[in-house]
């Protein structure tokens, strides 16, 4: 994936509640994490570049083709189901009627040929460690073990459209620390392998260094500093560093 290229442009202004959210950036880097306190929402962003928010004003561009998601001035709004973005968010809006298998192969749907799908599930199951639950239904699985097959699915389709803009709202959660950080580990490597890049979002330091990841620091709606995780978040790490010294 060239670093150089441009994966979206937004510019977003939406009032939320007392939240007046006024952002503009560009995703240029294989993986970004939008960081920031709880309420100075990131959460927003997300789901106005997923479609799932009309903003009150602006301008969303994405994908290879740079592709036109929202424009307010021109009245152009594209529905969630034909952006070049996939997304996983915290709650597990899971198929009740399909087994784990399915509700992932529905998501990779778009590979034309059997072989390669079946062979892409494979994988993607065994990354997510949920080939021993396959065959089973949703209301079979732990609230955790059912927010891995929605990151499953919603990666399994992003490389199958082709280069898709993954969007990821803390979807791991739930799990314990060891578990969500071998996961992000694995699932950075995958995704870099298929050159599909991923804006998530946390309020953790420790992901976020995890990741190695470009930063976008966001604080009451406004968008405070943008580059590598080393330097946006010098401080907030310093601080974590002397408050783990004295624990």
């Amino acid at each position: 994936m060239s670093e150089n290229a441009t994966h979206l442009r937004a510019k977003i202004r939406h009032r939320l509640g007392a939240l007046v959210l006024d952002v503009g950036f560009e995703l240029t880097q294989p993986w970004t994490v939008l960081f920031g306190p709880s309420g100075s929402g990131k959460t927003t962003v997300l789901r106005a570049i997923g479609g799932f928010v009309r903003p009150d004003a602006g301008r969303i561009v994405a994908g290879l083709n740079q592709m036109t998601l929202v424009d307010t001035d021109a009245r152009v709004f594209v529905p969630p189901h034909e952006r070049p973005v996939r997304t996983a968010g915290q709650a597990a809006r899971l198929f009740p009627h399909m087994t784990i298998r399915r509700n992932v192969s529905f998501g990779a749907g778009g590979d034309s040929d059997p072989e390669k799908r079946r062979r892409l599930v494979d994988e993607v199951l065994e990354l997510f460690c949920l080939r021993p639950l396959a065959e089973r239904m949703p209301h079979d699985l732990s609230g955790g073990e059912r927010q891995k097959v929605l990151v499953a699915r919603a990666a399994a389709s992003a490389v199958t459209e082709g280069k898709n803009l993954l969007l990821l709202d803390e979807p791991f959660n739930g799990l314990d620390l060891r578990v969500r950080d071998e996961l992000l580990e694995e699932l950075h490597q995958w995704l870099s392998r298929w050159k599909t890049p991923v804006l998530s979002v946390t309020h953790d330091v420790g992901e976020a260094f995890l990741l190695g990841a470009e930063v976008i620091k966001i604080a009451e709606g406004r968008v405070v500093r943008q580059g590598p995780v080393a330097t946006v978040l010098a401080d907030e790490r310093a601080r974590l560093m002397e408050q783990l010294a004295h624990g």
